[in-house]
């Protein structure tokens, strides 16, 4: 599902989902009551995004955004699995009634409601630990989730028009052009790839915009600024307007992943790819390693 209105950020519309189905499902895992669903967006129902996004180490803006959204999908399916619902990731009466048997069946109060004992009971963890991965467990995050990506079909090329791509989508940006026939959002997105990426693996993205040289302004003001020695996980930064992360380097090359690269299949920019050049390159302004949330 994808949420918009208030909330909004939808990656596909044809998906889109209502306000009261956010409230059905934050009520189902009991951060709001099943009262609270009015399709009505009010100060509870922020406060209910924040709490659920605090705990499954989001940013707690109060925005349902493709992040999220896709939380929320996978924690109601996940408690739909266990009771025997229809796993479709949206809470409501039927979910409900199927939580309420299964509480009753394990000696819990019979709410309906997916609260923290009933997880718990579940064994399905609802509070995330948010403890910050040591650097090489970062870099090796990095590395692993850019290379996913850059496998990954319906991620790794531009679908709908002209620079619409998957990840300025799900950072919840504007764009900058028309809108895509797909919903997605249209803009240079290098550096949307590259923050999109450090986010999920737990790097912080204070600084980085959509600009390729704010990567270059992170490093320097967290005191990561290189122009030596590339490593795993570091943010490489080209004079010719371009930005990708490093995955593995040699005392001669270094190989990197970008989005918006240029693709010989199209002959346009268009594609998430995995590359290699010199490091004499005169092209390499420098490197930002990642800082750990």
């Amino acid at each position: 599902m994808v949420a918009v209105g208030f909330l909004v950020a939808g990656v596909q519309p044809a998906a889109a989902v209502t306000t009261s189905q956010v409230q059905w499902d934050l009520a189902g895992m009991a951060y709001l009551s099943f009262g609270d669903v009015d399709g009505v967006t009010g100060p509870k129902t922020s406060a209910a995004v924040k709490g659920f996004q605090t705990d499954r180490c989001l940013d707690p803006d109060g925005v349902v955004g493709p992040m999220t959204t896709d939380e929320l999908d996978a924690q109601v399916t996940k408690v739909q699995q266990v009771v025997g619902a229809d796993p479709d990731g949206e809470f409501g009466p039927a979910t409900q009634a199927a939580v309420k048997t299964w509480q009753g069946a394990h000696s819990l109060a019979q709410t309906g409601q997916a609260d923290a004992a009933t997880m718990t009971a579940m064994g399905v963890t609802r509070v995330k630990d948010c403890t910050p991965p040591p650097p090489g467990e970062l870099a090796a995050a990095i590395v692993q989730i850019a290379q996913q990506e850059a496998a990954n079909s319906a991620h790794n090329r531009e679908i709908g028009g002209y620079n619409c791509n998957y990840y300025t989508t799900a950072l919840g940006l504007s764009g900058t052009g028309a809108h895509c026939s797909n919903g997605w959002k249209t803009q240079a997105w290098c550096a949307d790839f590259g923050k999109w990426v450090w986010k999920q693996a737990g790097a912080k993205t204070t600084y980085v915009t959509s600009y390729y040289s704010s990567f270059k302004t992170y490093g320097q003001n967290f005191g990561t600024w290189h122009t030596g020695s590339p490593q795993p996980g570091d943010a490489i930064v080209f004079s010719y307007g371009h930005v990708g992360l490093v995955v593995s380097s040699t005392s001669s090359s270094v190989t990197y992943i970008s989005g918006n690269t240029s693709n010989p299949a199209t002959g346009n920019d268009d594609a998430l790819l995995q590359k290699t050049v010199s490091r004499s390159y005169s092209a390499i302004v420098g490197y930002a390693s990642p800082v750990a949330r």
